[in-house]
C-alpha cells in the first residue's frame, strides 16, 4: 500500500526474482521503491593500495533487475542487467545488446591477460637465467 495516496498496489514478482519482499508488504512501500533482482555469484580477486597490504576485492559482480515504477529513469522499468564491477561501482543499466557489447569488452581485456601470462613466464625464465634473485624473493 502507497500510504502517501492510501492506494493499494499488487506488485507480481517476475519468475526469476529472488528478493526478499517481505518489508515491502508492510503497507509503507510506495510502489517505486520495489525491486526485482537476481544476483549473479561473485568473484574476487586481492588488490593493494600500498605494497604488501593485500585485501579482497569483489569483482564483476552481475545483477538482472526490474523495478517497474521506477522514478530513476526508464531503463530501470525494463528488466536490465547491472554489472558491479567492484563493490558499490555500477554500470548503467544494459539492455541486452549493451551486455553484449560490456562482454565483448571484458573478454578482450581478458585477452590482453591470457596474452600477458607467457610473456610473464618468459620474463620471469629470462631473469632467473640471469640471477638467483627471482627464488630469493618469492622465497621470503
Amino acid at each position: 500500500m502507497d500510504v502517501r495516496r492510501h492506494i493499494r498496489h499488487t506488485v507480481t514478482c517476475p519468475s526469476w526474482c529472488t528478493t526478499d519482499h517481505h518489508d515491502d508488504m508492510d503497507g509503507k512501500a510506495h510502489p517505486s521503491d520495489v525491486h526485482h533482482e537476481l544476483y549473479g555469484p561473485v568473484a574476487y580477486a586481492e588488490y593493494t593500495e600500498a605494497y604488501e597490504d593485500y585485501k579482497s576485492w569483489q569483482l564483476l559482480c552481475t545483477h538482472l533487475g526490474v523495478s517497474p515504477d521506477s522514478t530513476v529513469s526508464p531503463p530501470h522499468r525494463v528488466p536490465h542487467v547491472l554489472v558491479e564491477v567492484a563493490v558499490d561501482m555500477y554500470t548503467r543499466p544494459m539492455d541486452p545488446d549493451q551486455l553484449a557489447e560490456f562482454i565483448e569488452t571484458v573478454a578482450g581485456q581478458l585477452e590482453e591477460l591470457r596474452a600477458m601470462h607467457p610473456r610473464l613466464t618468459a620474463a620471469r625464465a629470462e631473469w632467473a637465467a640471469r640471477t638467483n634473485t627471482t627464488s630469493n624473493a618469492e622465497a621470503t
